[in-house]
């Protein structure tokens, strides 16, 4: 991340104010550069550069700063954000993308005793957060299908909502600064102005040739710590319930990002609570044979 951050005020600081950058065999003064701020979160353009010929001609560089080595496009999407990317259809959408995997999911351990993978010992699943890469990215992991549109808006940000893409640049509003129009995608040594615009392409077309790919990535109760990762909207989630005086659970597919972490989290320890699992080897005597958990005991 400090990288990534590094390199974006690298490549910010190739635009000072004044300067001239020579784009298309024109030659513009940059009059406005620097980094869109929206009220909250982030927008899609990293540097803003606003450049006038002679003549008054403007234009507007508007780049999106990614390293070669960066895998995500949208990470931790919540249903808002579903509904800009994919329309109207977003749900379904979401719900095709877990079908494709859904034995992935029913295979899964809810419970870890132990270690297993990169998953620490004495954990629970929540559920799994839906984020967009540009790789297979672990065993819940496909491709989607998306329209040239959808693939733009991903990379660009066109149905961001309006703080996100009217952002403060420097002091002062700009109208649609936070949409990206064009990519850089760079390594981590240092470019002059000349490759900067050289490397540069154009959004909307190098988003049509790209292949996006979903993954979904695990929410885990860590229970020797009393903590998960906070409210993350959930694609798919595990209902957790008692069920004949043992813990039980289902596995939920069809209400992608309705519900969070905190929202299934809390419901979790209320339900150890009423079990009274003190420690997590308490559990052992409380499973439902309905919990696929590692090791098996």
């Amino acid at each position: 991340m400090v990288d990534f951050i590094n390199t974006e005020r690298d490549v910010e600081k190739l635009f000072p104010i004044g300067s001239l950058f020579y784009l298309q065999g024109k030659k513009y003064q940059v009059i406005l550069s620097g980094k869109p701020r929206p009220s909250s979160g982030e927008c899609k353009t990293d540097v803003y550069v606003l450049g006038r010929t002679c003549d008054g001609e403007e234009k507007e560089i508007k780049l999106s700063v990614k390293q070669n080595n960066a895998d995500f496009l949208e990470n931790k999407i919540s249903l808002n954000r579903a509904y800009e990317i994919f329309g109207e259809n977003a749900p379904n959408i979401i719900k095709q993308c877990l079908l494709l995997i859904k034995d992935e999911f029913l295979y899964d351990y809810l419970i870890c005793f132990k270690r297993y993978k990169k998953t620490e010992a004495h954990t629970i699943k929540l559920g799994w957060k839906f984020e967009l890469v540009n790789k297979i990215s672990g065993q819940k992991s496909g491709i989607i299908q998306l329209s040239d549109e959808q693939k733009f808006d991903v990379y660009a940000g066109v149905n961001l909502s309006e703080d996100k893409r009217n952002c403060y640049v420097k002091d002062k509003i700009v109208k649609n600064s936070g949409i990206a129009n064009y990519i850089l995608i760079i390594g981590c040594n240092k470019i002059d102005t000349k490759e900067c615009l050289t490397k540069m392409q154009p959004i909307e077309s190098y988003a049509k040739s790209q292949t996006i790919y979903f993954a979904c990535k695990a929410l885990n109760y860590r229970f020797d710590k009393n903590k998960w990762d906070g409210p993350r909207p959930l694609s798919a989630y595990v209902d957790w319930s008692i069920n004949n005086g043992k813990l039980d659970a289902k596995l939920i597919l069809d209400q992608p990002l309705v519900y969070n972490g905190n929202e299934i989290g809390y419901n979790l320890i209320k339900i150890l609570r009423q079990l009274n699992i003190k420690k997590f080897d308490d559990l052992k005597s409380k499973l439902s044979p309905n919990i696929k958990y590692y090791p098996e005991l």
